[in-house]
């Protein structure tokens, strides 16, 4: 489980077929071969690790949910180590599961924050609330509206420092999780509604 509190931005050195080599610092601190880590997102399970850097491995899934899999190239990822009982939850459980991905349509800079459009999938769009959480490429954001097939978030500069999300563009590709209660409520309201 992580918390969708980032704790370093990685830059990506290699992907090659299902190899790919982050470097980093903080994240290596304490880490272990068989750890999982957010990797802007996505629960990856550490199979190698340098001085400076981290591997994994993608398995087809993975590409097939999240940007690993579009033909957008990445250089910088969000990275975050899983969870412990001692450490404060900032922001929301994730899972580092990947739904979907979304698309980045607007981006408008207001006085003390930015506000981001992203369409997404219906899937995704039934699974969220206005003022619920949601995990951006693994960042816990509150979902400021949705209207039809898009979300809109604000991001605040400090948000923008820490994270990727600062360097986000036009059209740019993201992965998305939801609340995980709010996905077990609606399915278990479904089956009720069933019978």
């Amino acid at each position: 489980m992580f918390t969708g509190i980032v704790e370093e931005i990685g830059k990506i050195r290699k992907i090659k077929e299902n190899d790919l080599v982050i470097d980093c610092k903080k994240v290596i601190e304490g880490s272990n071969i068989g750890d999982s880590i957010s990797v802007s997102g996505i629960c990856l399970t550490i199979t190698s690790i340098t001085d400076d850097s981290l591997h994994f491995q993608l398995t087809e899934e993975t590409r097939s949910k999240t940007f690993f899999g579009s033909e957008q190239e990445k250089s910088m990822v969000n990275l975050e180590r899983a969870a412990t009982f001692d450490k404060r939850i900032g922001g929301h459980l994730l899972e580092g599961h990947i739904e979907g991905t979304a698309i980045c349509k607007k981006i408008s800079i207001l006085k003390n924050s930015n506000e981001v459009i992203f369409e997404a999938e219906k899937i995704i769009i039934d699974n969220i609330v206005e003022k619920g959480y949601i995990g951006i490429d693994g960042t816990s954001i509150t979902i400021v509206s949705i209207e039809n097939n898009q979300f809109a978030i604000s991001l605040i500069p400090h948000t923008m420092d820490i994270t990727t999300l600062g360097h986000l563009t036009k059209n740019q590709i993201v992965n998305i999780e939801t609340d995980i209660n709010a996905r077990y409520i609606r399915k278990y309201v479904e089956q009720i509604m069933k019978n």
